[in-house]
């Protein structure tokens, strides 16, 4: 893992930052730890975070690497009653909305819980969560509430809302 620990991302231009989260560049998301990330993001201005966003690379690879490490911060003893697909809908992407999936399966066994997530979705989804690609970072970073995103008209939410309303018991994700 990179230690990014000292680097305050209010002290980088919006180049710089994109930078900083580049794959390519040996730091990346990829090879930063979760904390030090969700720091990161939310100490990031609107202007960075766009940087990131806009790059059709930098937002698949950042995308991908949230998506991948959230089957990692699953917590079966959370898992819901059913079997279940989350929908999330990021908006504002150079080539349109992109839709992940997350699939928590194995409920009603006698095995535990697993979770598993796609940029193929292929199942109904129990709740479909839409936000822009900003919002999105925000979210995952523990910079901002869900309700508050949905009482702000920042998140919508189609589905299950009792279901939507369990996502932070369901996944382990770190808060700046």
């Amino acid at each position: 893992m990179v230690d990014t620990s000292n680097v305050d991302p209010r002290t980088l231009s919006a180049a710089e930052f994109a930078e900083l989260l580049a794959p390519a560049t040996g730091n990346g998301i990829g090879a930063m730890d979760p904390w030090a990330f969700t720091r990161l993001i939310k100490h990031a201005s609107a202007e960075q975070l766009d940087a990131v966003l806009d790059s059709p690379t930098l937002r698949r690879a950042l995308l991908e690497r949230i998506f991948s490490r959230m089957a990692g911060e699953f917590r079966p003893e959370g898992a819901p009653d059913r079997d279940s697909a989350i929908h999330w809908r990021i908006t504002g992407g150079p080539a349109g909305d992109e839709v992940y999936e997350t699939w928590i399966t194995g409920t009603r066994s006698s095995s535990t819980p697993r979770c598993s997530t796609s940029d193929e979705p292929s199942h109904d989804p129990r709740v479909t969560l839409t936000m822009s690609g900003r919002q999105f970072l925000r979210l995952v970073s523990g910079d901002s509430s869900p309700a508050m995103m949905l009482v702000m008209g920042k998140m919508k939410l189609d589905g299950d809302i009792g279901f939507a309303a369990r996502l932070p018991t369901i996944f382990d994700m770190p808060n700046a």
